[in-house]
């Protein structure tokens, strides 16, 4: 008898940053309402999604690093959600590329077909030489020089919700 496994969705984006920027709502709030909203979706009255976000993810041992644990979570999800707003994220060293921009390289490197990159209106990258500028300017170069199809930018939440799905008044979880 075949065994069935839960399809894993993986949502990734800065955490604290707010979208649309002027509002309340930070990505990560956005993220879990995602998460809750797709694992809710059942396919013939069952649950088929698991959605990884960091934000509760279990604890690890000290042998785990926070760095390494997100790039397994790419390699370890069916699909990969990128709610990709330019800001790379944090790094481990000054020099190093952000954990966003990370993840979304570690995507296309171990299976592009499962990426899917839904673009939010770009934070402005400064004029300054300090590292956290040319982290956010190396990643929206890196991003803009990819060429999945995309669609357009979401400037709302309700957009960032239904972007994945080519109809209208759509949500995230009818995409799967």
């Amino acid at each position: 008898m075949a065994q069935s496994k839960k399809i894993k969705v993986m949502l990734s984006s800065r955490c604290n940053d707010r979208f649309p920027i002027d509002s309340d709502h930070t990505l990560s709030s956005i993220r879990e309402q995602l998460k809750r909203e797709i694992e809710g979706t059942k396919l013939f009255g069952r649950q088929v999604f698991e959605v990884w976000i960091n934000e509760d993810a279990p604890p690890a041992d000290a042998m785990d690093d926070s760095w390494d644990t997100c790039l397994q979570a790419v390699r370890d999800c069916d699909v990969m959600l990128v709610l990709s707003n330019g800001n790379a994220g944090w790094a481990k060293r000054a020099g190093d590329i952000g954990i966003c921009h990370a993840e979304y390289m570690e995507g296309l490197t171990t299976t592009r077909g499962k990426v899917r990159l839904i673009a939010m209106p770009n934070i402005p990258v400064g004029e300054g030489h300090d590292a956290e500028t040319a982290r956010n300017k190396l990643f929206q170069d890196f991003v803009s020089l990819q060429t999945p199809f995309r669609g357009g930018t979401v400037s709302t939440v309700e957009q960032l919700r239904t972007r994945p799905r080519c109809q209208d008044s759509c949500r995230l979880s009818e995409f799967f």
